[in-house]
């Protein structure tokens, strides 16, 4: 399909030339072909200033010739050097529109290479001095002495014929031009044309024209086929021919046992490609040798890239010896390119974090921040670099990504990397905003694609690239475009793969997706959209908690992965035989440093948090008598599924009312009523209920059938405000789905069907509680507090005497119970406060909870937690979808939540008995207890702070009010028990 509009391309071998006798053509003051002034810019761009170059660039540009057909072959260097001026700068739309226009030049002027006398290109007994400065490796290259200046022919003697024929007349001319400069434009357009483009590449109709368009079977002269040759294989590589490209530069990167002037960017281009292959062999030789070539042709632009490939390619061992070149080639470009210095500082830091050589990583990155701070540098995209690279230095020497931490309390590592992120998702020039990352750019063409179906149908392939994590070759060649891959917002091309799954009857499609949808929107809220958390699952999670590739990365992978899990093992084992907590938070900071270094390397983690179903079979660990019903909105749409006996089945509706339908049934049992009284006089609310059932499960034979005994919920939205034991199965005066079946709820379906933790050894219970029982009578709420704890043995108040750190809770506990109200910013979820009595600013966070040492209760209650659900209008359930997701991957395995604060004797008999039965039957036995003695129980209404005035005169009051019991939600893992 084709992603964007392309401008069509004119075919003629004739143009404008000016003076020289075309008719209304423009010849410019300059006398050579490119103007002066190009080589003028390109100084400056090659040291650094590239504010500057591109005003040099552009004047140069109005410099060349120009007729009807527009610019001639003389801009086509000028417009691929704006392109890199534009790329450093991080301004990829203006980038392309450059490509593109070189390109399309030399698509219109096709076979102009076939006039040129190449000949003469060659200078015979001329014999080049190896250039001063440089490096062994490249001062002994030798370089072929190819003429500055060719003879170029054009146009055509002027006949009868010619004049009938029409169009643009030229008289035959014969010119000198630096043809050489021209054809390396080209080369490094289409070089460059492929990095913006990425797997878009090959959808590219101009890259695939150009390569036809550069013809060299009529050329019988050696030199003119290796370095025409070496712009045919940029061509290729530019429309994703990676294969091609590769074997062209093979035979033309060399000549006559030396390099030529597009040696440089026909090795680039080689080592790019073999970037893209499964291990990438042979990639860290040709980005060493594009280097050296580049240094020894005094094309400066092109060493740093190189080494950055390089660092890229090395393993650890391999990282030393780049290192050490890497540093050399700074020293040795410094005078004359701060451009290729500034770049070959970054990537020598880069190979030296890599090599664990952290002392000259420290020296090396100062000597690029001391570099880039010059005011006649500005290189945006290799600070960016340079910034990732001061990340992962930081991550090395102990720092760690904060969760939870106040902007006036950031570490290195999140200073640095935000510094990194600011150029890839908010690149503002003159207040104007740029995509700035290749990655984010194709997106967009993606996105685009999808809303305007241009060319067809969106590839479901194409898609699922985008949706995943980013390849290894993307890490080899660029790590802040990959980290820019892994963190972008990935709601377009996963609800554009959604959509499509409703297309065929494959409702496990359907299901796999929701679960992707559903569980990326959590990965995003994340440090790194969650890698730093997969870091975290890989290194704690028991073997039967991991996929088989998730296991065997842990077994295979880096020395550091290995290195973390053993030290989670050892702390594991050492806080059981009664370690110090002080000496656990430590290590678990120190284990935190490891995992944002994982987090920053280069790899492609498994997706584990939070994990997803499994792919060839997913609802395989689904139990017997138990169905899974999965709700996602996505544009304007519900997506529904339901699982049972192997079988899943989708539908697709409108939202329609369906939100305002929740809110009125929500206020008809009371929730959130301030006038009058907040209990309804009678059932009216079951009429609303059972609409609500119609829309949302119309297959009411399934729920009549008796086939099952379990429900399992996945709302999304405001469905999670939804009490689904309220709704009646068959019609208002039926039994509900509460009566019937046990339901418990969840945020993704991998988080129904992960497999469940070991069994709690530690079974006591701590309960927090404020004034919630009896706000106005502060020993009565204590004495009814001390009645929860007195219910069941091996419970206790908290704070003990000496309270113990939020983050190593659960080495004293087994079970949580929280009866304060409480209230999450759905904005910054991860400060919700687990702990209302640690004021720490990290550990008794939400956020501080999925840190290491992770040691958390098995199971815990929230029965005062405040959701939108009361708030005038609904929220989209983000706060309860939040607050289960994060519990979980902390390592919570049971949890409790309410919709709504209740309070007063009515929580109180709930969590009375709630206690009681927790340790011997586990939380969803006894929640279905506690929820039925409540449900008989008589109330006061005095007693309970929720009611208002109007409520006070009633006579009779039962637990049986869904306001006192409905409120709440159980999340669970259906193998937990």
């Amino acid at each position: 399909m084709v992603f964007a509009c392309f401008a069509d391309s004119a075919f003629s071998q004739a143009g404008g030339l000016g003076n020289f006798g075309t008719l209304g053509g423009v010849e410019p003051n300059s006398t050579t072909y490119p103007p002066q002034e190009y080589f003028v810019a390109l100084r400056i761009y090659r040291s650094g200033d590239l504010e500057n170059a591109t005003d040099a660039f552009e004047n140069a540009l109005h410099r060349t010739r120009k007729d009807i057909n527009g610019r001639w072959i003389d801009a086509i260097p000028v417009y691929a050097m704006l392109g890199e001026c534009y790329w450093h700068l991080g301004m990829l739309p203006k980038v392309r529109e450059n490509v593109d226009a070189a390109m399309q030049i030399a698509i219109r002027y096709r076979g102009w290479q076939n006039r040129v006398d190449w000949d003469s290109a060659v200078r015979q007994g001329v014999q080049l001095s190896p250039t001063r400065g440089l490096w062994p490796e490249a001062a002994a290259i030798k370089r072929i002495p190819v003429a500055d200046r060719l003879q170029i022919g054009s146009g055509q003697h002027l006949t009868e014929q010619a004049l009938a024929q029409g169009g643009v007349i030229e008289e035959f001319n014969i010119r000198s031009m630096d043809i050489v400069e021209i054809i390396r434009g080209l080369a490094i357009a289409s070089y460059r044309k492929r990095v913006l483009m990425g797997p878009l590449a090959n959808q590219d109709p101009l890259s695939s024209e150009l390569a036809e368009a550069i013809d060299t079977a009529g050329l019988s002269q050696p030199i003119a086929q290796s370095m025409l040759g070496c712009v045919r294989a940029s061509a290729r590589f530019s429309n994703g021919d990676d294969r091609r490209a590769v074997q062209e530069t093979l035979k033309t990167t060399t000549f006559a046992g030396g390099v030529h002037p597009i040696s440089a960017i026909g090795l680039l281009l080689q080592a790019a490609a073999i970037a893209e292959s499964d291990k990438g062999e042979g990639m860290l030789a040709a980005s060493m040798a594009t280097a050296h070539a580049a240094a020894a042709l005094e094309q400066s632009e092109w060493v740093g890239e190189a080494f950055q490939l390089a660092a890229g390619a090395a393993t650890p061992k391999e990282a030393l010896a780049v290192r050490a070149k890497a540093e050399l080639a700074a020293n040795a470009m410094l005078p004359d390119s701060r451009l290729a210095a500034l770049h070959c500082f970054v990537a020598a830091a880069d190979a030296a974090v890599s090599a664990g050589d952290l002392d000259s990583a420290t020296r090396l990155v100062a000597q690029a921040r001391a570099l880039s701070e010059r005011r006649d540098v500005l290189m945006p995209r290799v600070q960016a670099y340079g910034s990732y690279v001061a990340a992962r230095l930081a991550a090395a020497r102990g720092d760690a990504f904060g969760i939870g931490l106040g902007s006036g309390n950031q570490s290195v590592v999140d200073q640095t990397y935000q510094s990194m992120q600011s150029f890839a998702f908010n690149n503002r020039i003159n207040n104007r905003r740029f995509v700035s990352m290749p990655s984010l750019y194709q997106l967009n063409l993606v996105g685009q694609a999808i809303g305007s179906r241009a060319g067809g149908a969106t590839s479901d392939e194409l898609l699922a690239y985008y949706c995943g994590e980013p390849p290894l070759p993307l890490w080899r060649r660029d790590p802040v475009d990959a980290l820019t891959f892994a963190t972008f917002d990935r709601s377009v091309p996963l609800a554009g793969r959604l959509a499509l799954s409703t297309s065929g009857s494959d409702g496990g499609s359907v299901l796999r997706r929701c679960d992707e949808l559903l569980a990326d929107r959590f990965a995003q809220s994340l440090p790194m959209s969650g890698r730093v958390a997969q870091v975290r699952r890989l290194a704690r999670a028991d073997d039967a908690q991991l996929p088989a590739d998730a296991l065997q990365f842990r077994a295979n992978g880096p020395g550091a992965i290995k290195e973390l899990r053993q030290s989670v093992l050892d702390l594991r084992k050492q806080a059981a035989a009664g370690l110090d907590n002080d000496t656990i938070l430590q290590a678990g900071s120190e284990q935190e440093a490891m995992a944002s270094f994982i987090a920053l390397s280069r790899l492609s983690l498994p997706r584990l948090v939070p994990q997803r179903i499994d792919r060839d079979a997913p609802v395989e660990n689904l139990p017997p008598r138990t169905v899974l019903v999965t709700f996602v909105y996505s544009n304007k749409r519900l997506y529904t599924t339901t699982a049972a006996d192997g079988n899943i089945q989708s539908a697709v509706s409108p939202i329609g009312r369906t939100p305002a339908a929740i809110a009125g049934l929500l206020r008809s049992i009371g929730v959130g009523k301030t006038r009058g009284g907040r209990l309804p006089e009678d059932d009216s609310w079951r009429k609303d209920a059972a609409a609500l059932m119609k829309t949302l499960l119309p297959d009411t034979e399934l729920f009549k059938s008796g086939s099952f005994d379990r429900l399992v919920i996945v709302p999304d939205g405001p469905l999670w405000y939804l009490p689904f034991e309220l709704l009646p199965i068959d019609g208002e005066e039926s039994e509900t789905l509460g009566q019937k079946y046990s339901i418990t709820y969840a945020a993704t379906p991998g988080q129904v069907l992960e497999p469940a933790t070991a069994a709690e050894t530690n079974q006591t219970i701590g309960l927090i509680a404020s004034r919630f029982f009896d706000p106005r009578d502060l020993e009565n709420n204590q004495s009814i507090a001390d009645s929860i704890v007195a219910a069941a043995d091996k419970s206790i108040m908290m704070p003990t005497d000496t309270p113990t750190a939020s983050l190593v809770i659960g080495n004293e506990i087994g079970n949580l119970l929280v009866a304060v109200p409480t209230a999450m910013d759905p904005s910054d979820p991860f400060k919700f406060r687990m702990i209302p009595y640690d004021q720490s600013k990290v550990g008794a966070t939400l956020g501080g909870w999925m840190r290491f040492p992770s040691i958390v209760p098995h199971s815990v209650a929230l029965a005062g937690f405040r959701s939108q659900a009361e708030a005038a209008k609904l929220g989209d359930g983000r706060e309860l979808f939040m607050t289960i997701c994060a519990l979980r991957t902390a390592g919570v395995q049971n949890i409790l939540v309410s919709r709504w604060a209740v309070g007063g004797e009515s929580t109180a008999i709930l969590l009375r008995e709630f206690a009681q039965e927790l340790p011997f039957t586990g939380m969803r036995s006894a929640w279905n207890r506690a929820n039925g003695v409540l449900r008989r129980s008589d109330l006061v209404p005095s007693a309970e702070p929720l009611l208002i005035s109007g409520d006070q005169k009633r006579e009779v009051l039962t637990g049986e009010e869904p306001l006192f019991w409905a409120g709440y939600l159980l999340a669970s893992p259906v193998q937990a028990e």
